[in-house]
């Protein structure tokens, strides 16, 4: 099986679900602690996906102190109060210079 092929079973596939979803519910209303119970899943899948590559950078469990992802990630936190890009440019700032220069 080629790989244009497998695309595009996967694609059918994907469209297929998410058609099916949008056309069964699309016109009902969910009840109030079901949409408060959706509006938690965003956070919760970014803290999945970013609390190993904080915490374990190199696979393994590291101190946090000592680990330049975990400060970088920690400043991110503390300047989000202050818009979304000067959070990216600080973490990412600490984040180049620790690999660079401590690293």
């Amino acid at each position: 099986m080629n790989i244009i092929s497998v695309i595009f079973v996967m694609l059918i596939v994907t469209f297929s679900i998410r058609a099916c979803s949008l056309m069964l519910f699309s016109g009902q209303t969910l009840p109030p602690l079901m949409m408060r119970a959706l509006s938690m899943v965003p956070i919760a899948i970014l803290s999945a996906i970013c609390g190993p590559l904080i915490f374990l950078p190199e696979g393994a469990w590291t101190n946090p102190a000592v680990s330049v992802e975990f400060w970088a990630a920690l400043s991110c936190v503390g300047a989000a109060r202050y818009g979304m890009v000067p959070a990216i440019i600080l973490s990412m700032t600490i984040y180049i210079i620790g690999k660079l220069f401590i690293s």
